[in-house]
């Protein structure tokens, strides 16, 4: 399977149908891109608020429960199924299917030899099981608001530490540092 990591590639020749593939390729991504970048600034400005009003662990709440909300009215209203997964899950929910895994496995050499996390994306039409579909992921950066649940043991609170312990037991989700790819925002539609 070849993935189309977005980089442009100018042909010598191109076929009418090559030209039309392309042009539907573009529409695709315009469009999943739109749906992918629409949830992250929502949901910070919730955590932003929930932060100031109960402080990190009352946050926690909102990754756990509105995020996952937001990702379902997301969906119903794009026509896009929407999820965040992480090499480093905290939530059971949000362990990588294989081909979110190769991505956010690319993303992380990308980081690696320089290329900005927040400017990391791919996206491809897939064929699994005989459908089709596409399939777009957004690289998501940790944050300076994130460090306060997904940092070191220095900015991790113990009151946050007791509440993840209860919530998530099999945790992978700390040890980020500002900057770091925390995961992905995944979408897929079928075509």
């Amino acid at each position: 399977m070849k993935r189309r990591y977005l980089r442009p590639i100018v042909p010598a020749l191109l076929t009418l149908s090559a030209v039309s593939a392309i042009a539907d390729d573009t529409a695709l991504l315009n469009e999943a891109r739109a749906v992918a970048t629409s949830i992250p600034p929502k949901l910070i400005a919730v955590l932003k608020d929930e932060i100031a009003h109960g402080g990190p662990e009352g946050a926690i709440a909102v990754c756990r429960d509105k995020a996952p909300q937001m990702a379902k009215a997301a969906s119903a209203q794009s026509g896009w199924s929407i999820r965040r997964v992480s090499l480093k899950n905290r939530n059971p929910k949000a362990v990588p299917d294989a081909w979110e895994r190769a991505v956010l496995e690319d993303f992380e050499r990308r980081a690696a030899t320089g290329e900005a996390p927040e400017t990391l994306e791919a996206g491809e039409v897939v064929v699994d099981a005989g459908k089709k579909s596409y399939r777009y992921m957004k690289a998501l950066p940790t944050q300076t608001l994130c460090l306060a649940c997904h940092g070191s043991d220095v900015e991790i609170s113990p009151a946050v530490r007791t509440k993840l312990q209860a919530l998530y037991p099999d945790d992978k989700a700390t040890g980020y540092a500002l900057g770091e790819i925390r995961g992905a925002m995944t979408i897929r539609r079928p075509l």
